[in-house]
């Protein structure tokens, strides 16, 4: 078994223990992933609601923002790995990064380029019916996804500092069945 010593002097498996030769049905490894995603935005919705309990509706600003940084720094690390293959880091790449085939097949996610713009799409999210089931009423839904789709945002700006983006949430998401964001290059300021 290889360890790797963490920062405090401790020692973790590099790798569990624990593996299958189990084949996994599609139903089977969506769940799973659903659980998952509904497990930590559990845990960052109740700090959310926790902050605005005791600081106001300024915890919603704050909460979007350090989402925001998330996203952007995640941007970042996908600039650098895509230069460093050699390829420019324009919305042709972001389109491979955004719609991988992952997002496409558990989020339906589809990324449509033409010039200028590029369009994304997404046709499942278990989050929406994650915050209804807490009992959220639609305003508060609507308001978790804007702050939640900040992570979005965020790495599309850091992965190119000339795209901007316009996020549909989940507006679309009820009405239309489907979630979306628009990226286009920053209009010069003037």
């Amino acid at each position: 078994m290889t360890e790797v010593t963490g920062a405090a002097g401790f020692v973790f498996p590099e790798r569990s223990h624990r593996s299958t030769d189990k084949a996994f049905t599609w139903d089977e490894v969506k769940a799973i992933m659903d659980k998952e995603i509904k497990r930590r935005a559990e845990y960052v919705t109740q700090i959310i609601l926790a902050m605005r309990e005791r600081f106001g509706d300024e915890a919603y600003d704050v909460a979007a923002k350090a989402i925001y940084q998330i996203g952007y720094r995640k941007g970042q690390a996908r600039q650098e790995l895509v230069k460093a293959q050699g390829q420019p880091n324009n919305l042709e790449s972001l389109a491979e990064l955004v719609a991988h085939p992952m997002a496409q097949l558990y989020l339906g996610t589809s990324a449509e380029v033409q010039p200028g713009e590029m369009r994304v799409c997404e046709t499942y999210c278990p989050l929406p019916v994650y915050w209804k089931s807490m009992g959220l009423p639609d305003t508060e839904n609507l308001r978790f996804c804007r702050i939640f789709d900040q992570v979005d945002k965020g790495m599309v700006e850091g992965y190119n500092g000339s795209f901007e983006a316009e996020l549909g949430g989940a507006e679309q998401l009820a009405t239309k069945g489907f979630c979306h964001m628009t990226v286009r290059q920053r209009q010069p300021e003037g």
